[in-house]
């Protein structure tokens, strides 16, 4: 089982080191692959046990190269898998047409990002769509802003439905070295637009809650980041501590985020979702 999960993880590895995704040549090679390294496997193992008690060097080859064969062929799985996901991920987009225009947009608040008097961001389930796109699969995920104007922000919170005008845009970052990948970062969420509330004042809060565990998990998030905000204020490092809490990376500074590099401790945040 060990070399399963390790040949699993490798390929997994391998397809996010790819600059593209495979083709229908590559998965055909894949699937070849995968299935000549079961069937050496099963060969290679079946023989192996059956000369067990035999005396001889062949025996312990054949099962080095049969469980030589089960990494291949777990690579193999996770490599397809992670590009299958890949797929799925990328094939939700925001039409091109759509972005800087307003659209409006129903669903609940997923996830609390950051919130003060002035400002909130946050995650936005979408439930439907205003606008029509034939033959697109449009984002069931996005990352809203919520900047108070000329009236204070309404309560915001995990589960809360809204009827919202938004504006949206396609994600993308600008890949400046050493710092955080922004556009990766959203992918890996699940967020496949960005953009911001327009006319608040056409805001409709919806009667009933989104209900669930997650929602419920969301609120006690929210209420925990919410107090070390109130305690630590603009102490040093507070991103670094409501990323420890609550597993929430979008308060760390790159100042703090280079420092987790520099002292090999980037990995103790390394806890989105």
């Amino acid at each position: 089982m060990r070399a399963v999960w390790c040949g699993f993880a490798l390929g997994v590895i391998v397809l996010q080191r790819q600059t593209a995704l495979p083709g229908r040549g590559a998965w055909f090679g894949l699937t070849v692959a995968a299935a000549l390294a079961v069937l050496g496997a099963v060969w290679m193992l079946r023989d192996a046990t059956r000369g067990a008690g035999r005396a001889g060097g062949m025996t312990g080859v054949r099962t080095f190269a049969g469980w030589t064969a089960v990494v291949v062929a777990s690579a193999c799985a996770g490599f397809g898998y992670g590009a299958w996901r890949a797929e799925l991920r990328l094939a939700e987009a925001l039409p091109a047409a759509w972005q800087a225009r307003d659209i409006d947009v129903t669903g609940h608040i997923a996830r609390m990002l950051a919130h003060d008097e002035s400002r909130a961001s946050f995650l936005f389930a979408v439930e439907s769509w205003s606008a029509r796109a034939p033959g697109a699969k449009l984002p069931q995920l996005i990352q809203l802003t919520w900047v108070a104007r000329d009236a204070p922000l309404p309560r915001i919170e995990p589960g809360a439905r809204w009827r919202l005008t938004v504006r949206l845009k396609r994600p993308h970052g600008e890949g400046n070295f050493g710092l955080r990948d922004p556009e990766t970062t959203l992918l890996s969420r699940g967020v496949r637009a960005t953009g911001y509330v327009n006319r608040p004042e056409h805001a409709r809060r919806l009667a009933a809650d989104a209900q669930g565990m997650g929602v419920r998990i969301e609120r006690v998030r929210s209420a925990v980041r919410a107090r070390i905000d109130a305690v630590l204020a603009d102490a040093p490092h507070r991103g670094i501590v409501v990323a420890l809490a609550t597993g929430a990376q979008d308060a760390v500074s790159d100042a703090d985020w280079r420092l987790l590099r520099n002292t090999g401790t980037s990995h103790l945040v390394a806890m989105l979702w």
